[in-house]
């Protein structure tokens, strides 16, 4: 029996093991989820819970097309912790928005500057040589 699972909005379909044997497994052809199942097959030690679920909705190609194409490229709606706030946490949530150290700087401590201001020395160490390198005469040596 084939049992279709759907999670948030990918769906799998899971193999469950046949109901009386090897016999009937091979003369009767895997059904799908409308056949009424057992609420659970036990499988060894582990148990297989069957679930029933609906087929999703039908939708034209060019509204599944535009679906997908609004998650790849606005995987997030920025604007939806804006709906139906005040205007003074509108301003806050701006403000976070734009400039996110008003929403972690709060927690920021005088040992995570240290150790920023130890990683910043070391990367400026590596980085401001290297930038350099090609502009020195020993490196245009012909």
């Amino acid at each position: 029996m084939v049992v279709n699972n759907k999670v948030d909005s990918l769906s799998y379909d899971v193999e469950a093991p046949p109901q009386g044997g090897a016999a009937a497994a091979a003369a009767a052809p895997p059904a799908r989820h409308h056949a009424p199942a057992p609420p659970a097959v036990r499988e060894g030690a582990a148990v297989l819970e069957l679930h029933k679920v609906s087929l999703p909705e039908r939708r034209s190609t060019a509204r599944a097309l535009r679906q997908r194409l609004a998650e790849v490229f606005f995987p997030d709606d920025p604007l939806h912790q804006f709906k139906n706030q005040s205007s003074a946490r509108r301003l806050v949530l701006a403000l976070q928005y734009f400039f996110p150290i008003f929403q972690w700087g709060s927690a920021y401590s005088p040992r995570l500057l240290r150790s920023d201001l130890v990683a910043g020395l070391t990367i400026a160490s590596l980085a401001i040589p290297q930038a350099r390198a090609p502009s020195s005469p020993s490196f245009n040596s012909s």
